[in-house]
């Protein structure tokens, strides 16, 4: 039966190894391709990702985008094998390629006049929205639209209402035609840009993804699964339960969530910006197992958080890692004037009920927050966490302003003036210091080129 056994795995490998030597390259250019090409070189490279959602890849193939390109919808990931994963990447010169969860408003024949600085967007974007919510409206690509719960609600320039229940049409509000006043209007979709839901063995490396109201990278049940080198802004505002303001007022979006089950991930070296939710989490209720999760060599700014946890009860939570991150301006991106619940922080740790094992935040950066830099929250049932289960150290810290570094146990606020007595009451910290950040915040101005 062991020899059995040996032979099956055997088997296995050499297959395995087998379909990745045979793997392919798959060309996509979204300005010279051609769906009913096959795909396999520049020349015949293919067009949409509706076509790249639809193949079926082998172990080891790779996906390359065109640099310089554009694409809109949601591209939805597969999975490739122990040691032969699928690669979604770049060929070409130029800048990265762009995954839009959008649609463009930006010519004055997508909008009509509704009444007196009203505006409707044509009828036929009700096809192109496919009855998801509309989370937010970006200005030329710097700029949020307010949205409203209600039509009765639009009174100032760029308030806008999405009829969800109803035509599932934008309502605006503005002092002249939107396609006119603005040169780049995008209205994002409620749905992820990529979708990661039940992926294994996949890489993601050097995408822009933009304007999504939903997650940036979104799904559950993903596995030995890495994105690196990737460009995600403005992300979410879309409503979590699609009730139109008559019920729960809830909006959401993150730039990277996983979703309940999830192991041996890497997120390295992205750069995060203008997210509504978290630029990184993973969270989950009961039933599952978040382990051996990475976020390393990232930089966040402008989200409400640059890092959010929580798990069940009945859920486990081992060997987390959150190292060497820049994490600036939480609370101070796009969404925060519009949340219900502004709660700026670059660290947010709701309450975790599920038993933990080696959570390790250490050498970031933590950069000025609307609230606090760090919150954690007290769970009565699992009384080993934080203390003994969460492990800060080695961090910047640095709020201007005097606003708090920490919000402890729910109930204990330190400020930069006591973080002496948040180490020795915590335990925490031993390495840490509270400074300015050695890298002036001038340079955020050339990390993105709208600032």
């Amino acid at each position: 039966m062991k020899m059995f056994r040996f032979l099956c795995a055997s088997f296995f490998v050499l297959l395995t190894a087998a379909r990745a030597l045979a793997a392919a390259d798959y060309y996509i250019d979204n300005d010279h391709g051609n769906d009913k090409n096959d795909g396999l070189s520049p020349q015949t490279a293919w067009s949409s990702i509706a076509k790249v959602n639809e193949f079926e890849f082998a172990p080891g193939d790779r996906i390359l985008f065109a640099r310089g390109c554009q694409w809109r919808g949601n591209l939805q990931l597969q999975s490739g094998a122990e040691g032969a994963p699928l690669y979604y990447g770049a060929y070409g010169k130029g800048a990265k390629p762009i995954i839009l969860g959008s649609t463009p408003l930006n010519s004055p024949v997508n909008w009509e006049p509704a009444g007196e600085h009203l505006w409707v967007s044509w009828d036929k974007a009700t096809a192109v929205f496919d009855k998801c919510d509309i989370g937010n409206i970006i200005l030329n690509g710097h700029r949020a639209a307010f949205k409203k719960w209600r039509k009765e609600d639009l009174k100032a320039q760029d308030d806008f209402w999405y009829d969800i229940a109803g035509d599932r049409r934008i309502y605006y509000y503005s002092d002249e035609n939107p396609g006119k006043k603005y040169i780049d209007v995008e209205a994002a979709i409620g749905r992820h840009v990529i979708s990661h839901s039940g992926v294994s063995y996949a890489i993601v490396d050097g995408l822009d993804v933009r304007y999504g109201a939903a997650h940036g990278f979104g799904g559950g049940g993903t596995a030995h699964y890495t994105v690196r080198n990737c460009d995600i802004s403005w992300i979410g505002g879309a409503d979590q339960y699609r009730e139109g303001g008559e019920g729960r007022r809830v909006r959401f979006g993150n730039g990277i969530e996983f979703w309940g089950q999830a192991d041996d991930c890497l997120i390295e070296n992205n750069k995060l910006w203008e997210i509504y939710d978290a630029a990184l989490t993973n969270q989950g209720v009961d039933g599952n197992v978040e382990s051996n999760i990475t976020y390393r060599g990232n930089l966040i700014w402008n989200a409400e958080y640059s890092f959010e946890y929580w798990n069940g009860a009945g859920s486990q939570t081992k060997n987390i890692l959150f190292e060497k991150n820049l994490c600036y301006s939480a609370g101070y991106g796009w969404g925060h004037i519009q949340r219900p619940d502004p709660n700026g922080r670059c660290i947010m740790m709701y309450r975790n009920g599920a038993p933990t094992e080696n959570f390790v935040v250490r050498d970031n950066v933590f950069c000025n927050a609307t609230e606090s830099l760090i919150r954690v929250d007290f769970t009565p049932t699992n009384p080993d966490w934080p203390d003994k289960t969460l492990t800060l150290d080695g961090n910047r810290y640095f709020n201007d302003g005097g606003r708090l570094f920490f919000r402890w146990k729910n109930d204990v606020n330190y400020s930069g003036d006591q973080f002496d007595e948040f180490r020795e009451k915590t335990g925490k910290e031993e390495h840490g210091i509270a400074a300015p950040p050695e890298k002036p915040l001038e340079r955020m101005k050339h990390w993105n080129h709208v600032y």
